[in-house]
C-alpha cells in the first residue's frame, strides 16, 4: 500500500525507563504508591481547619504555623526593641535634660526625683518612657509573623471603641467611689490626717503654677498612652504568652500581677492597692476577651493620681513609697468592685465575644486525603470568626 501524502519526519526515539510499578518488573511494589522520580517534587497539601474557641489569653495559639516557642521568642524580641528605643530616646532627651541641670545631677547622684510634677521635663521622659512599650510589642509581632497584631488588643483583632467608651464612664464612677470612701476610712482610722491632708505645698511660694500647668498638659496627653502600654505588656503580652502554654487564665492573671506590683515603688499599702488594680484588670481582660476595660480603669486612675500630684494634693508633687494607708486600700477595693460590677453589666447587655476561632493551615493527612476532606493547596487562612 502506497502513501497519498509526504511522510511525517522521523522522531527521535523516547529514553526507556524502569517500571518497576509493573508487575512482575523487577524491584516492584505490589500495590506501593506511585514512584517519585528525582525531577518530580511532590507538593505539600494543606487543609484548612478551625482551631477552637481561644479566649482572650490563648489567642497566641491562633496565628499562623504556631510553635511552642514562638511566644517565648515574641517576649524576648519584644524586650530588644523596647530597649533600642530605650537608648533612642535617652539620646533624644539629652538635649532637653540639659536645661535643666539640678535634675539631670539629681538623676544621676540618685538623689533627685525621677518624676516630679514641679519638673515639667521629668514628667515627659518617665512617660515616653513606657509609652515606646507599645510599638516594641507590635514591631516584634510583625517581625514573627504573628497578624493579625491586633489581636494584642481583643478578640475582635481591633480596640472595641464603643465598649472602651462605655467601661470609661464606669471606671470614673468607680475611681471617684474609690477615693471618697478611702479618705474617708483614712480620716475614721486617724482623724489628724485631715488636717495633713489640706495642708498642700502649692499654697508655700516656692510652689510653681507654671511647671505645674505645664505638667497637667502632659499628663492629659501622654497619660492615656502611657496606661495603655502597661496594659499591653502585662494584661497583653505577658498574659498571651503564658496562655500559649497554660489553659487556666489564672496564670495569666496572677503572675503579671505580682511583677506589675513589684515594678513600682510604694509602701506595702501601695504595692497592694497595685497588686489589686493588676488582679482587677486581669479578670476583666479575660472575661471581656479584650483591653478595654483595664485601659479605662488605668486611664482613669492614673489621671487622677497624677492630678493629685501635681497640685500637690497631700503635700507631694512627686512620686514617693507613701500613698496612703489601709483606707486607702480598703477603698480602692470597693471602687474595684463597683467597676467589675458595673463592666459585667455593660458586657452583657451589648453582647459583645469574649473569643475568637481563626483559621490555620496544616498538613493533609492520608486518612483525610481518603476521605475526601475539604483542602487547600495554600494561600491565606479565611478570616477569623468571633464568638460571645
Amino acid at each position: 500500500m502506497t502513501s497519498t501524502g509526504s511522510e511525517p519526519p522521523e522522531l527521535p526515539e523516547r529514553p526507556e525507563f524502569p517500571a518497576p510499578q509493573q508487575p512482575g518488573a523487577p524491584g516492584a511494589q505490589q500495590g506501593g504508591p506511585a514512584p517519585e522520580w528525582g525531577w518530580v517534587r511532590p507538593q505539600a497539601v494543606l487543609q484548612t481547619v478551625e482551631t477552637e474557641p481561644l479566649e482572650y489569653h490563648r489567642l497566641l495559639r491562633g496565628v499562623a504555623n504556631y510553635r511552642w516557642w514562638k511566644p517565648l521568642l515574641l517576649l524576648l524580641l519584644s524586650a530588644v526593641y523596647f530597649g533600642i528605643f530605650t537608648v533612642i530616646i535617652s539620646i533624644a532627651f539629652v538635649p532637653i535634660l540639659m536645661t535643666d541641670p539640678a535634675y539631670l545631677e539629681g538623676i544621676v547622684s540618685g538623689e533627685g526625683d525621677v518624676l516630679d510634677t514641679q519638673v515639667p521635663v521629668s514628667v515627659l521622659l518617665s512617660l515616653v518612657s513606657i509609652i515606646i512599650m507599645i510599638p516594641s510589642v507590635i514591631l516584634a509581632m510583625l517581625t514573627l509573623g504573628m497578624r493579625p497584631t491586633g489581636r494584642i488588643w481583643s478578640v475582635a483583632g481591633r480596640i472595641r471603641w464603643g465598649l472602651l467608651g462605655r467601661v470609661s464612664l464606669a471606671a470614673l464612677l468607680a475611681v471617684v467611689v474609690m477615693n471618697v470612701a478611702g479618705i474617708a476610712l483614712e480620716i475614721a482610722m486617724d482623724p489628724a490626717s485631715l488636717t495633713e491632708t489640706a495642708e498642700t505645698s502649692s499654697s508655700g511660694a516656692d510652689f510653681d503654677w507654671t511647671a505645674a500647668w505645664t505638667s497637667l498638659i502632659l499628663v492629659v496627653l501622654l497619660v492615656p498612652l502611657q496606661a495603655t502600654a502597661e496594659e499591653v505588656v502585662f494584661r497583653g503580652l505577658f498574659m498571651q504568652v503564658l496562655g500559649s502554654w497554660l489553659k487556666s487564665p489564672w496564670f495569666g492573671i496572677i503572675i503579671p500581677s505580682v511583677g506589675f506590683a513589684l515594678a513600682h515603688i510604694y509602701d506595702i499599702w501601695g504595692l497592694l492597692a497595685v497588686g489589686a488594680l493588676g488582679l482587677v484588670a486581669g479578670w476583666v481582660t479575660w472575661r471581656t476577651g479584650g483591653l478595654e476595660a483595664a485601659i479605662a480603669i488605668h486611664i482613669v486612675n492614673n489621671l487622677i493620681a497624677f492630678g493629685f500630684m501635681t497640685f500637690a494634693v497631700g503635700g507631694e508633687t512627686a512620686q514617693v513609697e507613701a500613698t496612703g494607708g489601709p483606707g486607702s486600700f480598703i477603698g480602692s477595693l470597693v471602687g474595684y468592685a463597683l467597676f467589675i460590677w458595673l463592666v459585667l453589666r455593660i458586657f452583657r447587655k451589648h453582647g459583645y465575644g469574649r473569643s475568637r476561632i481563626d483559621l490555620v493551615q496544616v498538613p493533609v493527612t492520608e486518612p483525610a486525603l481518603a476521605g475526601g476532606a475539604p483542602m487547600t493547596g495554600g494561600g491565606a487562612p479565611q478570616g477569623p470568626q468571633q464568638h460571645g
